[in-house]
């Protein structure tokens, strides 16, 4: 049987970090503002308050302010000049076309908005399935039961779990998956099998 990898699609095989999170964050900063009412800056606090207590911002609204996510998600993911805010990794489709094995993005994104990313840095094709929030009903990693849905739905039993988000790892290891940790952190916790910096890295385990 082929090796199964899982890639997390943000920070993982791009640079979200620098350009479109903030766009991004402002963006949903209006949002949560107009919707509930509030100053720019309780939203801002909301929208972090609700990312470290569910993963994302969006399973908060969702459950305390009962938000449409698909209005949300449009409004807060579209970017202009979206090919200028897209920094892949150096060679990434290089790197991708060496590791063998079925390839699956698992990201708490959206779908137009991850598909967008993927054909900007030119990956689209090397991926075999993409499951996206909308696929997982608007419940995000690291939420337990949605993993095992969506390692159930792609007969997944062994695998590497490629994430940025070290929360969302620590799901994955409950499942007994191969944790990977793409990160510059010092710490190593119990539940993260390997540390990388990069995707590249993957081709010298």
């Amino acid at each position: 049987m082929s090796t199964t990898w899982i890639f997390d699609l943000d920070n993982t095989l791009h640079d979200a970090q620098s350009k479109i999170f903030p766009l991004v964050n402002k963006k949903m900063n209006e949002y949560i503002s107009s919707y509930l009412g509030i100053s720019i800056k309780d939203a801002s606090s909301l929208r972090e308050s609700y990312w470290g207590r569910y993963g994302a911002t969006l399973k908060g609204l969702i459950k305390h302010h009962n938000i449409d996510p698909i209005e949300f998600l449009s409004s807060t993911h579209d970017l202009n000049n979206f090919n200028e805010l897209v920094f892949p990794e150096s060679n990434l489709k290089k790197t991708l076309s060496k590791i063998h094995g079925r390839k699956i993005i698992y990201t708490n994104a959206p779908k137009s908005y991850t598909n967008k990313i993927l054909k900007i840095a030119n990956v689209m094709e090397l991926f075999d399935e993409v499951f996206t929030i909308e696929d997982s009903n608007f419940i995000p990693k690291p939420d337990k039961d949605m993993m095992s849905f969506f390692l159930k739905k792609y007969d997944i039993n062994e695998a590497f779990f490629i994430d940025d988000v070290k929360e969302n790892l620590m799901t994955a290891k409950k499942f007994s998956l191969s944790t990977i940790w793409i990160t510059n952190d010092e710490t190593h916790p119990s539940y993260v099998d390997k540390k990388i910096e990069k995707i590249s890295d993957l081709l010298s385990l």
